[in-house]
């Protein structure tokens, strides 16, 4: 295409990373569950959902009266400490106090000293939506461990319409910007030649954060004693328990870093996109699961490849063939199709001697 300048591929490049980032952070949280208890968590789009409202009510909320900000701490604080200890473990009652003061202490300070930035939200939000994933595993997957695979995917379905729904009852149904200003949204751009190529803070943010993000969870999962666990979990959960391992804290702890991973591309794709709404999940959870299975899904590594990869899929397709722009999620699903077809192992592959 003779208009298709060096500008534009450096545009759409940073474009397409942005998004791909976002899907694979997505992705990863189905395949860190998919690889632990082998069930498909249709109700993460909606964990991804609670993230961004989350940070858009810190944001736009703060600074609070210093009686409401002591009832959310409360609330808040209370809910995350008790899950905290859980999942880590935390029995001894100098580390419980350390730890309360700095969760207590912490928030309350956030709510009501000053109106929030986007990292302080960022942050709240995805402590808050990472309890909310564990409870979700605690009240919707855990009863039904022992039971047949079919009813744990039906209630996985079932779980993602009543958080959509309960969405839509407690925030309201319509769309809401995202429009806190901050330096990711700031207009900028650099010269190339005689072009300009135009862009946001988010655009190097999102890739920059998922890259950290993965490596702080591949330092996670192959050197601490919980990663091995999960791995161990992963590779065969009764003999991982006759050995002491806590099946339960694991599966727990998998929910609890998938939804922060979910969370974190909430935050970011709503910053992006300026706008929030109840169902906003939907789409981004189907094709993050879409990515997933094309890169693999139980590889980590398969998950960021196939967030990446479809990422640029829909970024070039409206780039090269602007007409053929209502159907770029045909693209995305005629892929998943044909490596279903010819690769049902994915990209990547799965080990099946070591999933996590």
């Amino acid at each position: 295409m003779p208009d298709y300048t060096f500008a534009r591929i450096v545009q759409d490049f940073l474009n397409a990373l942005t998004l791909g980032s976002l899907y694979a952070l997505i992705a990863l949280g189905y395949t860190m569950v998919y690889g632990i208890i082998r069930l498909i968590n249709f109700a993460h789009g909606e964990i991804f959902m609670l993230g961004s409202y989350f940070a858009f009510y810190a944001m736009t909320l703060t600074p609070m009266h210093w009686g409401l900000a002591l009832l959310t701490t409360v609330l808040l604080g209370g809910t995350v400490l008790l899950v905290l200890r859980s999942l880590f473990n935390l029995e001894e009652p100098k580390r419980t106090f350390l730890l309360a003061l700095l969760i207590f202490g912490g928030t309350f300070f956030l709510l009501a000293s000053r109106q929030l930035g986007w990292i302080e939200a960022l942050l709240l939000s995805m402590l808050a939506t990472g309890v909310a994933g564990v409870l979700l595993e605690a009240v919707a997957y855990r009863p039904l461990r022992g039971a047949p695979r079919e009813s744990m995917l039906i209630t996985a379905i079932a779980a993602s319409f009543f958080l959509q729904n309960m969405g839509q009852l407690l925030f309201g149904p319509r769309v809401r910007g995202f429009n806190a200003e901050t330096v990711l949204n700031q207009p900028r751009s650099f010269a190339i030649g005689e072009e300009t190529v135009y862009f946001t803070g988010i655009l190097i943010v999102v890739p920059a954060v998922t890259a950290v993000l993965l490596f702080v969870l591949n330092l996670f999962v192959t050197r601490t004693r919980l990663g091995k666990a999960m791995r161990a979990t992963a590779q065969d959960a009764e003999v991982a328990q006759m050995m002491g391992v806590n099946v339960n804290q694991v599966i727990a702890l998998t929910f609890f870093i998938g939804s922060i991973l979910a969370a974190a591309a909430g935050v970011m794709y709503s910053i992006r996109f300026g706008q929030i709404h109840p169902l906003m999940g939907l789409m981004p959870g189907i094709k993050a699961f879409t990515a997933a299975v094309i890169g693999g899904i139980g590889s980590l590594p398969g998950a960021v490849l196939g967030g990446l990869l479809l990422g640029f899929i829909e970024i070039y397709v409206v780039s090269l063939f602007p007409t053929l722009s209502a159907y770029k999620d045909v693209f995305a699903f005629v892929l998943l199709i044909l490596i279903l077809l010819f690769r049902p192992s994915g990209l990547v592959g799965e080990d099946l001697t070591e999933k996590v």
